[in-house]
């Protein structure tokens, strides 16, 4: 089948698909607590023979009530004997009966990787509520925008096949990379890299590699990562390197310098380019014009919206990303994890996200009365709640220590947004520093300097009595930030009225502002990829919550 129209195909079906899927969300809204309970009694009924099941009478359990009076809350080590079993001895029905595909692999808390279970159940909710939804909720943008709907085109998918083989022979990656191997058979007609296999981490740089295809399709119509970090990383590697790339499609070559290809990948990727000089003359004359908010849009006319986690820690990325391309939507993706995908947006341009009900079933704690457990239709707008998940792949009634918002409601379903990490909050005292009190300080410590801030971490210091927060920050342009230090407490008083009560009665010490060597977080990323870490599973570090983490961070402090 000719791959253009393999393309125009594979989109139109996927946008059907999506509007689909769209409409599910959109319908599961409306009792939506029944919906959910019906799920979890399904997931009960398929756990009920296992180990588990069989420990906690699953199959006599009639109600929610009787759900949460049998079974406890728990966390990864209430089923480490059971995931180690499964490894090791390829176990089965330990669980759950749903078909297993994999494993999940986290870095985990204290640097020592857990293994999630990974079934079909969650990785087709994975492409139900990301890719096919975003086609559509794209298509709907095009039509009410400019009226008319989604022009087909191939996209960026930035991603590497980074799996380990586990003794019982399965794989040991992460949900977004198993999820996209299934579609592997329609990589050609829906990405740039004209492949059916994604390429290993040590095959030839990704970035090089997505961007080399990418950059000759003129038509290219998505970019798609599972963080807008990555994003904002390739998008500084194309203006940092933009020349090569040109020379490149202009010989049909591949530069080395930038691609670091293994010999027997250069040769294969060789056979499938050509020198196209017209295309690399188009591509010089919109570079040397900058790389300004229309640079994206100059290059690629047909690019229709962006996909990457925003919001939290990653809203400098995004806001990074956002600065190169003017009118371009993004999709600001799933709030998930490892262990299940929780929520969705339903529109473009929101970090707001639809819980999706037939993904888990959902309990809430509230923050202020740990003694109560909710259902979905008990929360309250605007507060905050730990979120518990059983899940389609065995884990039951699980706290994964996540905090979240209620930010409205459609119909009977939450609209929520991640908060922080319980284990993530800073208190020297009971202040309760939260992730977003920092974020709002950074994002005015960055207008008040003029600098670009994207990474930094804050730890208690206790160097001095009573201690202090210092926060520690990477700065591109290598400006000293420590005397903005003062300016950094006050806000935080302004930002946190708990933290300016204790700053105000002498029971913390004034804020301190620390300058990181340049090029501290990709060394940290690398550390953590050198020892087995998937890159998409290496997220930004914020607060000091391990030794290794406080040795290596502390030691590269100006």
């Amino acid at each position: 089948m000719n791959r253009d129209f393999g393309t125009y195909v594979t989109m139109k079906a996927m946008v059907a698909k999506g509007y689909l899927d769209l409409k599910r969300l959109q319908d599961n809204t409306v009792n939506a607590r029944q919906k959910n309970e019906k799920l979890l009694f399904r997931i009960l009924k398929a756990g009920e023979n296992s180990k588990y099941g069989k420990k906690y009478d699953f199959k006599n359990i009639k109600s929610v009530e009787e759900y949460r009076k049998k079974v406890p809350l728990s966390t990864y080590d209430d089923y480490v004997e059971y995931v180690e079993r499964m490894i090791n001895n390829n176990e089965e029905d330990l669980l759950t009966s749903f078909p297993l595909i994999g494993y999940s692999q986290t870095s985990g808390t204290t640097g020592k990787p857990k293994f999630i279970p990974l079934t079909q159940n969650i990785a087709s909710l994975y492409q139900r509520y990301t890719l096919t939804i975003m086609l559509a909720m794209t298509d709907r943008y095009c039509r009410e925008k400019y009226g008319r709907s989604l022009k087909p085109g191939r996209g960026i998918f930035i991603c590497v096949d980074f799996d380990e083989k586990l003794p019982n022979g399965r794989s040991a990656t992460n949900v977004p990379e198993t999820t996209a191997k299934q579609l592997g058979f329609l990589y050609p007609y829906l990405l740039n890299v004209p492949y059916k296999k994604l390429f290993r981490a040590d095959d030839i740089s990704a970035f090089y590699l997505s961007l080399r295809f990418a950059l000759e399709d003129r038509n290219t119509m998505y970019i798609f990562s599972v963080f807008f970090s990555m994003i904002s990383e390739m998008l500084g590697f194309l203006e940092k390197n933009w020349k090569l790339f040109v020379d490149d499609i202009e010989n049909g070559t591949i530069n080395d310098a930038i691609g670091r290809p293994r010999p027997e990948i250069k040769e294969k990727i060789l056979k499938d380019i050509k020198p196209n000089p017209e295309r690399a003359n188009e591509l010089r004359k919109e570079f040397e014009k900058g790389f300004d908010e229309t640079i994206i849009k100059r290059i690629w006319p047909n690019m229709s919206v962006i996909y990457g986690i925003s919001g939290s820690i990653y809203t400098g990325y995004a806001n990074n990303v956002r600065k190169i391309t003017k009118d371009i939507p993004f999709d600001c993706s799933i709030y998930g994890a490892s262990e299940g995908l929780f929520a969705t947006p339903n529109n473009l341009d929101v970090e707001k996200r639809l819980l999706v009900v037939d993904s888990c079933y959902f309990e809430f704690i509230p923050l202020d009365d740990e003694s109560k457990i909710l259902s979905l239709d008990e929360l309250e707008l605007g507060k905050e709640y730990e979120i518990v998940i059983t899940n389609q792949a065995g884990l039951y009634r699980y706290r994964i220590a996540d905090v979240i918002r209620v930010e409205g409601f459609l119909n009977q379903c939450p609209y929520i947004s991640f908060s922080h990490r319980k284990g993530h909050l800073l208190s020297i005292c009971g202040e309760k520093t939260t992730e977003q009190h920092l974020m709002e300080l950074i994002n005015r410590i960055s207008q008040e300097s003029g600098v670009e801030i994207n990474e930094w971490f804050v730890y208690i210091n206790t160097d001095t009595h009573p201690a202090h927060y210092t926060l520690a920050i990477e700065n591109e342009s290598e400006k000293d930030l420590s005397s903005y230090a003062e300016m950094a407490d006050k806000n935080m008083c302004e930002i946190s009225p708990i933290y300016k009560r204790f700053r105000h009665n002498i029971v913390i010490n004034p804020m301190t502002v620390a300058n990181l060597k340049k090029g501290t977080f990709a060394e940290w990323k690398k550390s953590r990829v050198d020892k087995g870490t998937a890159p998409t599973q290496v997220k930004p570090v914020r607060v000091l919550d391990n030794e290794e983490k406080f040795q290596f961070f502390t030691s590269h402090i100006i």
